[in-house]
């Protein structure tokens, strides 16, 4: 049978560990295409008024084009789109402390600092690199390509979020709660999926896939339970490093 990776034990990781910024070269493409979209838009309109920014043959030939109207109706907002949302991460960089604190106890950059035991649930965003913690005092989106040893800090913040949430989840299951997990459920009898509980002696396999269409990447978790498979998108998975540990635990015992 194979089972999700058992989570490290937090007590084991150095009390602290610091990753200095690092700058999100990616986001100088979208930068570049954002710019120079409000700039052909631009030096068309102030060609109305006899003043070239490019070469007039050029302009002309924006005009005449099928796809002209459309671009100079479409051109700002998808350049803004492009600069303020494509390339957010360019933002996030200027704004972001030189150095992020991660410890046994919790977070620290800048001026925010996050307890572990604050922490209520943890989603990663795995199309943007970015771990998503909703906290007492609100969410906090942890840009990964923002940092140094990304995949260190990943495994460092979810190890430690997960240790505290499994032991809440441990103690609902013991009480004979049952415990969402988006489209899933678990509880002492097993696994449930839209009103299909798959008890635990019945489940045979637990395993990733990675999909790929149309550019965009996902990740499925493929559970097979007396002979037949389910597919979930590990996006739908409310807590999803939380109930794969919860898994390995119970399936490995």
């Amino acid at each position: 049978m194979r089972l999700p990776k058992p989570i490290q034990d937090a007590s084991e990781a150095p009390l602290k560990n610091f990753h200095t910024r690092v700058f999100p070269k990616p986001t100088l493409y979208w930068l570049a295409a954002g710019g120079v979209l409000i700039y052909l838009v631009l030096a068309a309109f102030l060609s109305f008024g006899g003043i070239y920014l490019l070469p007039a043959d050029f302009i002309k030939g924006m005009f005449r084009s099928h796809f002209g109207p459309v671009f100079m109706l479409l051109g700002v907002p998808c350049g803004l789109y492009f600069i303020f949302w494509r390339a957010s991460d360019f933002i996030a960089w200027m704004l972001a402390p030189k150095v992020l604190e991660v410890g046994s106890e919790g977070l620290r950059a800048g001026t925010t600092r996050i307890a572990w035991r604050n922490v209520s649930a943890i989603t990663p965003v795995k199309n943007h690199d970015r771990l998503v913690l909703k906290h007492r005092g609100g969410t906090y989106r942890l840009r990964l390509n923002l940092w140094d040893d990304a995949d260190s800090l990943y495994e460092y913040v979810t190890d430690h979020v997960v240790e505290v949430l499994l032991t809440g989840v441990h103690r609902q299951v013991a009480a004979g709660k049952q415990v969402p997990f988006g489209p899933l459920s678990l509880s002492n009898a097993g696994l449930t999926h839209k009103k299909r509980l798959m008890r635990w002696d019945d489940i045979e396999n637990i395993r990733f896939q990675d999909e790929f269409d149309q550019g965009v990447s996902t990740r499925e978790l493929i559970i097979t339970a007396d002979g037949r498979s389910i597919k979930v998108d590990e996006a739908r998975i409310v807590n999803a490093p939380v109930l794969l540990a919860f898994l390995s635990q119970r399936l490995a015992a």
